[in-house]
């Protein structure tokens, strides 16, 4: 009973309901007008004050039923009411409103019974007293107890039964609505509130109530009849004469009764015992005991059929049981020739054959082939895929039943022959995957007791198709996956790098040879271990890379690092620790490769000594090729102490070898924070390259950053030689960018990666010139054009060096000094630029006023010290018309 969007079943329910209990008072009223007019002798004034007064009696039972009912329905109508408003109704709403669906049929019965049966009585009597008080009816004493009991034994009975069998169907579909929404069954709890009415009961009740009582309501009214009859004729009816009449009545209605109770009574007992045989049949069907549960036909009433019925339900699960059973243990058969031989051994038992075989697809060579055929010594048959019957049902995917296999074109008889088997009769179906695709055929043949293969031998053989397909899949699936897991284990075992993989609780699950050599442990120590206990103490490290790596599922990695082993030696690796995901994109555990780099490390400690560390890993990663001569351009910086040999003879030997190596730490760590590497020592200065062995798009960059956080390193380090009562060290630094050879340049015995060019050269020279120029930092004309950065860098003149044809122009870096732009350097800077301008131009007066402007703000400028100087001398004696502002170092 679905209620579609917007109507009310729940109100058209209830007014059914109470159509129907008008219908029941109806009949039971015209029941009782009719008994009564045929046998209470009513006049018409009688019967005129009867209907009159009726409706007041009808009008009080309805108003009293209906409440009733309307109470009993309440908990019924609000979950029929919610559920058609769409409103959401829980469990405990959906069981009572179903309980009330159920009890509702007796509800009715026993309000027809106990309320409405004796108060339509009571009130019955009431309207022939008043009938007989205010309208002088004149209705006699008999009349009243056998109008009450007319309506007590005959209207009451019927009423009951017609609602209850009424209110019973109306709620079969309500029930069934209430079934689906609760989606289950009623708790024992529940259950126990519904109102059980056996059939016992009912055929009682209408043996005692629709027979019985009618029955002696009947013989009472005869018996009076008689005795009213005879006294109006005249006629003495006494107890000797009527004697003989009483105990024939007496004893019609004994016999009658009794009859009806007993045969109520068996009949009761008779269905209660088919029932309770049926009952606990279906018990031990739901218990799992089926080989117990058997019922034979004892009847040839309608339980005969439904035990016939039943019984074929139970060889039916009988047999699911036993393909159930069957599918269980091939289950557990995963190797393809054993699971052939026991699918067709089990087809064979289980469609009554003679013999089974299975035919497999085989897509490369589109043949179907078969690894066993029971009851012959064949271990393998093949045929194309097209041939013989089995073929014909592989190409056409449809199954084949036939009775006379040697009647069909299709049919092969070379095995026969071969074998000296006689095929009399064949099922064929085919084998479909999950997917549809057709695998291969089952086939049996000769059904015992040259009988044919029927309808439901192909409903065997189908359904059994099906779970062949599984296992066939099963086992290819296994074979695969030990294939896969095979060649997986080769490739753990011959790789060089250790892979230990751990499940999602940090577990250690895998570790290959690799591993264990690396950490020093054997293989049974570690799997099945705990990452924390494995991986402590000083390697602890480990773990927490893989607790780092469970929240945000982010590789890790750890290069160079050092793995303490229990034999108080060390590994050194290079550790990378990875999730392992799922195909669902789940995280199901990590994975960690250790890289042991033990060897190469000494290797590359080694040839440390003798070279940069960036040229050792290029060399050990690419071999002695990597470092043959080539061109590259290359950012080169020069950096040189001033007044070095001054400082070495006034602190004397081993303070300068003091004071040297703190000098070159602080720098070289600085060069190689930026990107460089060191080329070399030259006493006092370093020579570092920017770009080689590998080329970077910030080269240049990267050498004018080195060069100003020299300059704040120095600083910082001349602040704790004053602390010290020590001197403070002064540098130049010269950056130049160009094409040069790289490469190793030496003898056969000894050889040193390193640079060579006239960029080389003009770094060094560069460097030298910051003492011509008073600066810090000076940078090529090459080295500026290549920066991103150019901010805090000027022109500082045109020179020509000594050996070479073209001018080049030179720029100071001055970024070491950002925090004096405020303090006047900006200031400087500008008028610097106006100076050099007007210098250009030959406008020396213009130019040397400009230059005094710039050292009012820096007073210790050295380059506009340098060109103030400058312009006083070419104001008096001015340079030749050609001069083109190329100054000529004629130093190197």
């Amino acid at each position: 009973m679905v209620s579609p969007a917007g109507q009310d079943s729940a109100r058209a329910l209830f007014w059914k309901l109470v159509w129907l209990y008008q219908g029941g008072c109806f009949t039971a009223v015209a029941i009782v007008f009719a008994l009564v007019f045929l046998g209470l002798e009513f006049s018409l004034y009688q019967w005129g004050v009867l209907l009159a007064m009726s409706p007041v009696v009808i009008a009080i039972y309805n108003l009293t039923d209906v409440w009733l009912m309307a109470r009993h329905y309440r908990p019924l109508g609000h979950v029929l009411r919610a559920l058609d408003e769409r409103r959401a109704v829980g469990d405990p709403e959906l069981a009572e409103g179903l309980i009330t669906a159920l009890n509702l049929p007796f509800l009715s019965f026993l309000r027809v019974t106990l309320l409405h049966g004796p108060l339509v009585t009571v009130l019955v009597i009431l309207t022939l007293l008043t009938g007989n008080t205010l309208f002088a009816t004149g209705w006699a004493e008999w009349q009243f107890w056998a109008f009450g009991a007319t309506t007590l034994f005959f209207a009451s009975p019927t009423h009951a039964i017609f609602e209850f069998f009424g209110v019973s169907r109306t709620m079969v579909p309500v029930i069934q609505r209430l079934n689906g929404e609760l989606g289950r069954e009623l708790a024992p709890a529940e259950l126990r509130r519904l109102f059980w009415v056996r059939l016992r009961s009912k055929l009682l009740y209408l043996a005692i109530f629709v027979t019985g009582l009618p029955l002696v309501f009947f013989a009472s009214s005869v018996v009076f009849k008689v005795e009213r009859l005879l006294a109006n004729q005249g006629v003495p009816a006494s107890l000797d004469v009527m004697a003989p009449f009483y105990a024939w009545i007496v004893g019609v209605v004994a016999v009658c009764a009794v009859g009806a109770v007993l045969m109520a009574l068996l009949t009761a007992n008779e269905v209660s015992r088919s029932a309770a045989r049926l009952i606990a049949g279906m018990r031990k069907v739901e218990s799992g005991a089926l080989e117990e549960a058997r019922l034979e036909v004892v009847s040839t009433d309608e339980y005969a059929d439904i035990f016939r019925g039943f019984q074929h339900m139970l060889d039916a699960l009988r047999e699911e049981q036993r393909i159930l059973g069957v599918s269980h243990d091939l289950a557990g058969e995963l190797q393809l020739d054993l699971l052939i031989a026991r699918i067709m051994r089990v087809a064979s038992d289980l469609l009554h054959a003679e013999r089974s075989t299975l035919f497999i697809h085989d897509p490369r060579t589109d043949e179907l082939f078969s690894f066993f055929a029971e009851g012959t010594h064949l271990r393998e048959i093949r045929i194309p895929a097209s041939r013989g019957i089995a073929g014909a049902v592989f190409k056409s995917g449809m199954a084949e039943n036939i009775a006379d296999p040697y009647a069909d074109p299709r049919f092969d008889p070379s095995v026969d022959r071969a074998t000296g088997f006689r095929t009399r009769s064949i099922l064929c179906t085919p084998i479909a995957n999950k997917a549809g695709g057709r695998i291969g055929v089952a086939q049996v043949l000769n059904k015992r007791g040259d009988a044919a293969f029927s309808a439901k031998d192909e409903a065997r053989l189908r359904a059994f198709s099906a779970q062949i397909a599984v296992s066939l899949e099963n086992a290819k699936l296994f074979d695969d996956v030990l294939a896969m897991k095979n060649y997986n284990e080769s490739i753990l075992k011959s790789t060089s790098n250790g892979i230990v993989t751990l499940d999602s609780d940090n577990r250690v699950v895998t570790a290959n040879d690799a591993a264990t050599q690396i950490l020093g442990v054997e293989r049974v120590d570690l799997v099945g271990q705990a990452a924390a206990t494995v991986f402590d103490g000083p390697n602890r490290w480990i773990a927490d890379s893989l607790h780092r790596i469970a929240p945000s599922g982010e590789t890790t990695l750890g290069v160079d690092a050092e793995i303490a082993r229990p034999d108080a030696k060390a590994s050194s690796v290079n550790l990378t620790a990875a999730p392992l995901i799922d195909a669902n994109g789940r995280r199901i555990g990590s994975m960690l490769v250790l890289e042991d780099i033990t060897s190469e490390k000494r290797v590359r400690s080694t040839m440390a000594r003798y070279m940069s560390k960036e040229v050792a890993d290029q060399l050990l990663q690419d071999g002695e090729d990597a470092l043959t001569g080539k061109d590259q351009t290359v950012s080169i910086l020069f950096s040189d102490v001033r007044g070095f040999t001054t400082i070495a003879e006034a602190i004397g030997a081993r303070e300068t070898v003091a004071m040297l190596n703190g000098y070159f730490t602080e720098m070289v760590d600085v060069i190689l924070a930026n990107g460089g590497i060191l080329d070399k020592y030259i006493g006092d200065a370093i020579m570092a390259l920017f770009g080689a062995p590998f080329a970077n798009p910030a080269d240049a960059d990267n050498a004018v950053r080195t060069a100003n956080q020299m300059m704040l390193a120095l600083a910082a380090f001349n602040d704790g030689r004053r602390a010290q009562g020590q001197l403070p060290i002064d540098i130049g630094v010269g950056i130049a960018t160009g094409d040069v050879v790289v490469g190793n340049i030496g003898s056969l015995r000894r050889m040193e990666y390193t640079v060579i060019g006239d960029s080389v050269n003009l770094a060094s020279r560069l460097e030298g010139t910051n003492k011509v120029y008073g600066t810090k930092i000076l940078l090529s004309e090459s080295t500026r054009g290549r920066l991103k950065d150019r901010s805090l860098t000027r022109e500082i003149d045109l020179i020509r060096v000594k050996g070479k044809d073209f001018p080049v122009a030179i720029y100071e870096s001055l970024a070491y000094r950002a925090g004096e732009l405020d303090r006047g350097l900006g200031a400087m800077l500008g008028a610097y630029d106006q100076g050099l301008a007007a210098y250009r131009a030959r406008a020396w007066g213009a130019a040397e006023q400009a230059f005094a402007s710039a050292l009012d703000y820096v007073p210790d400028d050295g380059p506009s010290l340098m060109y103030l100087a400058r312009c006083r001398q070419f104001r008096d004696s001015p340079p030749p018309a050609d001069w083109n502002g190329v100054w000529i170092l004629t130093e190197k």
